[in-house]
C-alpha cells in the first residue's frame, strides 16, 4: 500500500502551500481547511481497512526492510491517525476563529501544519531513527506555534522548551546508537525479533539503552520526574492550538512507550523497564492533581491535569509486564489515550471560550459564564465530569478498565492512587465551575463573539458522550490493537516477509538453536516485501 505515505505528504505539501499564500488569509484557511478534512476522511478509510485486511506496509524507495524506510500501518497507527487528524481538523476550525491577524501574519497555518507531519509521522514509521526524526519535525512546528504573536511570556517559555527538547534530543540519539550498535539494526520489527533472540551479556545492554530512551519517552509524555516544561510550556499556545498540543502532543510519548516497551523490546530483563514505568504512573497521576488543586489560572489548571492524566495510561504500560493481564491492561490504555485526546482538547476549547466570555482565565476574576453562555457551561460540565471518571461518559469505562487490570494483577497500591486522583480530578473540575461557571458575574462582560467556536467543540463533546454510551465497538478495536502490539508475529511478517524467523513470543525467547548469527542468515534469504498485508 505505498500511498500510506499521504499521511505525511499531505501536511508536508500543504505546510508549503499555505507559506506561499501567506498575506491571502481566507486561501490559507481553505486550503488548510481542505487539507485537513480531506486527510481525516483518508485515515478514517485506512482503519476500517486495516481493521478488515491486516496490517499494511509500504517500503519507501523499494527497499526491503530491514534496510529500507517502512510505513507500517496496524490497528494501533491508525487509531492514533484517526485522533491526530480529527482532533486537528477541530483545531483548525476553532483556531480561524481565535487566530489574530498577527499570528496569520506569521505563519500560523503552515507551522500547523507542520505539526501535523511530524505527530502523524511519528505514528506511522516502522523505524526507531524515522521516529526521531519525527519527534524533530514535531518539534520545530511546535517551536514556531508558541513564537506566533511572541509575547515576553512566550519567548521565555519557547526558550525553555527549546533547551529541554534539545537535551531529550540528544539523549534520543545516544539511545539509538546503543541500541544499533548492540543489536545492529533500528527497524522495529526486526528490533522485535532480534531482542527476542539475544543472550543474556548483550541483552544487559539492550535493557541499558531502553532505560535511555524511557528517559525521552517519559520527558515527551510528561510523565514523571521529567514533567516539570509541561505546566508552563502550554498557557502560552494560542487558543485552539493547545487544545491541539494537549490532546496530542504528550501522547505521542505514550505511544513510543507502547510500541516499543511493549512490542519491542523483549529480551532477558526487559520488564524492569516496565516496573519502573509502574511506579512512575503512580507518581504521575498523584503530583499532577496536586498540582493542578493549587493553582488559580484555568489553562494552569488543565495543563497539570495532562500530567495526571498520562500517568494512567503509563500505569497501562507498566501492568502489561503481567501476562495474564497484559491485554487487559494495554487494551484499557489504547482506550484512555483515545478519551483522553478527546476530552483533555474539548476542555481547553472550552476554556478559551470562557476566557473570551469572561475576558480572563484567572478563576478569581471570572464568574456568570453559565448565564452569559450555558451551551459553554452544559459542554465544560460534561467534559469535567467524563475527565474525573463519572460514568456515563468515556472516562468511565476507560479507567474501569485500567482498574480491573490493576486489581485483577494484584496491584493496589497503585489502584488505590489512581482512585484517590480521580477524586481530586473532580475537585478540579468542581473549582472552575464554581468560580467561572456558577457564581454570580464579577466583572464586565467582555462582548467577544463566541458562536463560531461553539460548533467545533461541540463535536468533540459529542463523540466523548457517544464513546461513553456506545464504548464497546471501541473497546473491541482496542483490544485487537492491544493484541497487535502485545503479540507482534503478524506486524513482523508483514514488514519482513512471511518467511521471516519469528521467535516464541509465549517464552519471550528465541526458538531453541537459534543464534543472531543464523538469524542474519534467514534474514538475507527472505527479502521482505515492498507492500502487503497479513490476512
Amino acid at each position: 500500500m505505498n500511498h500510506l505515505i499521504a499521511v505525511i505528504l499531505v501536511p508536508f505539501i500543504t505546510a508549503m502551500v499555505t507559506a506561499l499564500l501567506n498575506g491571502w488569509p481566507r486561501l490559507e484557511k481553505a486550503v488548510s481547511l481542505l487539507s485537513c478534512l480531506g486527510l481525516t476522511a483518508y485515515v478514517f478509510w485506512l482503519t476500517g481497512y486495516v481493521d478488515q485486511h491486516g496490517i499494511q506496509v509500504s517500503m519507501i524507495g523499494g527497499y526491503a526492510a530491514p534496510f529500507g524506510i517502512a510505513f507500517v500501518a496496524d490497528r494501533l497507527a491508525c487509531i492514533m491517525l484517526c485522533l491526530s487528524m480529527g482532533v486537528g481538523s477541530v483545531a483548525m476550525v476553532y483556531s480561524m476563529w481565535t487566530a489574530t491577524t498577527t499570528q496569520q501574519k506569521y505563519f500560523f497555518y503552515p507551522l500547523f501544519h507542520v505539526v501535523l507531519l511530524g505527530v502523524n509521522w511519528a505514528f506511522i514509521t516502522g523505524d526507531l531513527f524515522n521516529l526521531f526524526v519525527a519527534y524533530e519535525v514535531m518539534l520545530i512546528g511546535s517551536y514556531g506555534m508558541m513564537m506566533v504573536g511572541a509575547s515576553k511570556a512566550q519567548v521565555r517559555q519557547t526558550m525553555k522548551y527549546v533547551a529541554i527538547n534539545i537535551v531529550g534530543g540528544s539523549l534520543f540519539v545516544v539511545g539509538i546508537a546503543f541500541i544499533y550498535a548492540t543489536v545492529g539494526t533500528v527497524n522495529m520489527a526486526d528490533l522485535a525479533v532480534r531482542t527476542a533472540a539475544l543472550p543474556p551479556a548483550r541483552a544487559g545492554m539492550v535493557t541499558v539503552a531502553s532505560l535511555v530512551l524511557l528517559v525521552v519517552f517519559a520527558l515527551k509524555a510528561a510523565a514523571f520526574p521529567v514533567f516539570f516544561w509541561l505546566p508552563d510550556s502550554y498557557p502560552v499556545v494560542p487558543p485552539g492550538v493547545n487544545g491541539y498540543f494537549a490532546g496530542l502532543l504528550t501522547k505521542v510519548g505514550v505511544y513510543s512507550l507502547l510500541r516499543m516497551f511493549v512490542m519491542v523490546f523483549r529480551q532477558d530483563g526487559h520488564e524492569m523497564a516496565t516496573q519502573i514505568l509502574l511506579v512512575m504512573s503512580g507518581f504521575t497521576m498523584l503530583l499532577g492533581v496536586l498540582g493542578a488543586m493549587c493553582q488559580w489560572d484555568i489553562r494552569r489548571i488543565l495543563s497539570w491535569h495532562i500530567i495526571s492524566q498520562v500517568g494512567y495510561m503509563v500505569m497501562g504500560v507498566g501492568l502489561s509486564a503481567n501476562s495474564a493481564i497484559a491485554q487487559m491492561a494495554i487494551a484499557g490504555t489504547i482506550f484512555y489515550v483515545v478519551h483522553h485526546i478527546v476530552v483533555k482538547s474539548s476542555l481547553f476549547l472550552v476554556g478559551g471560550i470562557a476566557e473570551r466570555v469572561t475576558g480572563t482565565q484567572q478563576l478569581k476574576q471570572m464568574g456568570g459564564a453559565l448565564d452569559i453562555a450555558p451551551g459553554v457551561a452544559g459542554f465544560f460540565l460534561i467534559a469535567g465530569l467524563s475527565l474525573a471518571g463519572m460514568p456515563p461518559f468515556s472516562g468511565f469505562m476507560s479507567k474501569f478498565v485500567l482498574l480491573r487490570a490493576g486489581v485483577t494483577g494484584g496491584n493496589w497500591v497503585v489502584v488505590f492512587v489512581a482512585v484517590i486522583t480521580s477524586f481530586f480530578t473532580l475537585y478540579s473540575m468542581s473549582k472552575i465551575w464554581n468560580y467561572a461557571f456558577w457564581r454570580e458575574r464579577s466583572r464586565p462582560w467582555a462582548g467577544q463573539s463566541y458562536r463560531g467556536m461553539m460548533v467545533p467543540t461541540g463535536v468533540l463533546i459529542a463523540f466523548t458522550i457517544v464513546l461513553g454510551l456506545f464504548a464497546q465497538p471501541f473497546l473491541r478495536l482496542a483490544a485487537d490493537a492491544a493484541d497487535d502490539v502485545i503479540d507482534p508475529r503478524a506486524y513482523i511478517q508483514a514488514v519482513l516477509g512471511p518467511g521471516s524467523w519469528t521467535p516464541s513470543l509465549t517464552e519471550g525467547k528465541g526458538e531453541p538453536g537459534t543464534s543472531l548469527a543464523a538469524w542474519d542468515s534467514v534474514a538475507q534469504a527472505s527479502p521482505g516485501r515492498l507492500e502487503g498485508s497479513v490476512p
